[in-house]
């Protein structure tokens, strides 16, 4: 199969590799719901990468987490090493990330700006070090890496030592590179995405996209193009522009406060409202007594000025001039909503991702998006608007034996508000304490929030099982000694990791070599109906005549079912997924899942669970 790595294909991943080749090659857009074990990677990439170096296309494989691109520059590695195939690949992360100066304290907007500044001021060495003509060091370095092909962090050890930017290094070496792995927000955030192929010399019309775990990019997308004004960055605006002698300046962020508070008069902590467009700028302009854009360009002039500071890495003013250039934009697939925690802040919330999707998928050449749980396909083709004609949806079945998999739907209880007591806790522990006590090893037990987990553990009788729990706000260093805690008592008495879904732990790590014997998912992760909820149901109400499904329902099923995939990671496992909530039986609930995603309806699951893991030799 062309330049395919390995030397067996699996079960499912002959289909999968063959409709990315042709879909590909007919510059189609294919969705794919591919399960865990199917081999998506090498699936995807030998067929692209293929396509890419006989057609001169560029392939850009985009993941939502550094650890991801590891996955992806191991098969390059393999495919050179086994084809001897000659291409250029390059891992570039956010420039964050790699940056020499080590700035972690910033978001990636605020790191943008700092960025620029320095060069703009010819402050940083490592980049004009990058831009040197002439320079035997950078040559070098250059072509070494095009010559090995380097995960991120290898490339910011040689350029980081040699006092070079790794970002600009990366970038030049992508401009001959037919395989650039890199994040969401490089092609998805419009003018990162503009600068981005200006800097590598390439054009969306020539590029294959690959998205992995495309079941985070509609959320992603959205979360790109929001932004927030709050009372605190206003204060301290107000700081930035004594310092500088802007004092008409912090009158006028003062006149903003004031405009907020009037605005929110009345509410509490916790109170949210709807803020129209208009209504804020008519406010601001009577206030500051100024046209409306001349102002937005003076806050720009304080936050440039205060990033010429040395040692100086954000303004404040510049994250408000952000924030006032977008606030003008058109009202359609935006919610504005002014909040109170304390403070006030008022937020512009994208309710709409394709307003950047659109344009990228509409130019590239093909793409291919897939993931374990982009289920139901259509829903996303829907959100991203994808064109019509261009359009291939795919379900493929997981390749793990069915004899290695017990999937229990549980009865009679349920998360839902209206229900949640003392009771229902009590219930719930005395179940999920009778299924612990029949899985052997480790087990892990998800919840939709910390609180009903709290709730819930009160109640709960563990004998055997050593307890980890995850806590709100958790370390990433707490997060990796749970883990190596469950690693060592695999063998023996076992855990019961006790976590949330969409958290860290329920979709992050990859629990592999059969680490889970069980995961139990209890209820649905519903979100708090806020106000941006209630904005995206009406929205997609509007738009698709799905606003409940695609803006409430769909999203915590997917929630729900990624945590559920942390049990079954390869055709050697064998576990019980237990789904704890009547509604997973509801038909608008069981769109959800998979095809071949089979389970029995049961209020006694211990007894399907002793009967599995009794004929079983684990």
């Amino acid at each position: 199969m062309g330049i395919f790595p390995f030397e067996k294909i699996r079960k499912g991943q002959k289909e999968f590799l063959e409709d990315v080749e042709s879909s590909i090659k007919n510059g189609r857009h294919l969705l794919a719901h591919a399960p865990t074990g199917i081999g998506k990677t090498a699936a995807v990439i030998s067929p692209a990468l293929e396509f890419a170096l006989e057609n001169s296309k560029t392939v850009f494989f985009l993941t939502p987490k550094h650890t991801q691109h590891i996955i992806v520059i191991d098969t390059l590695r393999r495919i050179r090493r086994k084809f001897g195939v000659e291409f250029i690949a390059v891992d570039i992360v956010g420039k964050q990330w790699t940056c020499p100066h080590n700035i972690r304290d910033l978001d990636s907007r605020e790191f943008n700006e700092f960025c620029r500044a320095l060069k703009r001021d010819e402050r940083c060495e490592y980049y004009r070090n990058s831009h040197k003509r002439n320079s035997r060091i950078l040559r070098e370095i250059t072509e070494r890496i095009k010559e090995d092909i380097m995960h991120s962090e290898e490339i910011k050890r040689i350029c980081s030592k040699n006092k070079l930017c790794p970002y600009e290094v990366s970038v030049k070496v992508g401009r001959k590179a037919t395989i650039i792995v890199c994040d969401y927000f490089h092609l998805f955030s419009p003018k990162v995405r503009d600068a981005f192929f200006v800097k590598l010399n390439k054009d969306l019309e020539n590029s294959i996209l690959i998205i992995d775990e495309a079941h985070n990019l509609p959320d992603r997308v959205r979360r790109l193009l929001s932004y927030t004004l709050s009372e605190i960055s206003l204060e301290r605006a107000i700081r930035e522009a004594n310092l500088l002698g802007y004092e008409h300046l912090s009158d006028d962020f003062r006149a903003i406060i004031k405009i907020l508070k009037k605005f929110g008069r009345g509410m509490r902590d916790g109170d949210e409202r709807r803020i129209r467009r208009d209504e804020f700028i008519t406010s601001l302009v009577r206030d500051i007594e100024i046209d409306y854009y001349e102002f937005c360009e003076i806050v720009n002039d304080l936050g440039e000025e205060v990033l010429s500071i040395p040692n100086r890495h954000r303004s404040y003013a510049k994250s408000i001039y952000k924030f006032l250039k977008n606030w003008a934009k058109e009202d359609i697939g935006y919610a504005r909503i002014l909040g109170r925690k304390r403070k006030f802040r008022l937020e512009l919330i994208c309710l709409d991702p394709s307003i950047s999707s659109r344009d990228v998928f509409n130019l590239c050449y093909a793409s291919v998006l897939m993931s374990g749980t982009l289920v139901p396909l259509r829903m996303y083709s829907n959100l991203l608007d994808l064109e019509e004609g261009r359009v291939i949806l795919k379900e493929y079945k997981s390749p793990f034996p069915r004899e290695n998999r017990l999937n229990l739907i549980v009865s009679g209880v349920t998360t839902r508000f209206s229900k949640r007591d003392e009771f229902m806790y009590r219930k719930y522990a005395t179940m999920i304490s009778k299924i612990l006590s029949k899985i052997p090893g480790n087990v892990a037990v998800f919840f939709p929030s910390y609180e009903f987990m709290n709730s819930v553990m009160n109640f709960i009788s563990i004998s055997r099982k050593e307890i980890l729990v995850e806590k709100k706000n958790m370390k990433k260093e707490d997060r990796v000694e749970l883990y190596k805690r469950l690693v060592a008592m695999a063998n023996k008495r076992g855990c019961v990791l006790f976590g949330v879904q969409a958290g860290s732990l329920s979709e992050g790590i990859d629990y592999a070599n059969n680490l889970l014997n069980g995961v139990i998912v209890v209820g649905l992760p519903l979100e708090i109906p806020s106000l941006e909820v209630k904005s995206l149901i009406e929205y997609y109400d509007f738009k698709f005549e799905r606003g409940w499904d695609y803006g409430y329902i769909y999203p915590a099923m997917n929630r729900a079912l990624q945590a559920a995939g942390r049990c079954i990671r390869s055709e050697t496992d064998k576990g019980v997924i237990v789904l704890m909530d009547e509604r997973f039986r509801w038909k608008n609930y069981r769109k959800c899942f998979p095809l071949d995603f089979e389970f029995i309806v049961t209020e006694a699951p211990e007894r399907y669970i002793e009967k599995f893991f009794g004929d079983s030799t684990m």
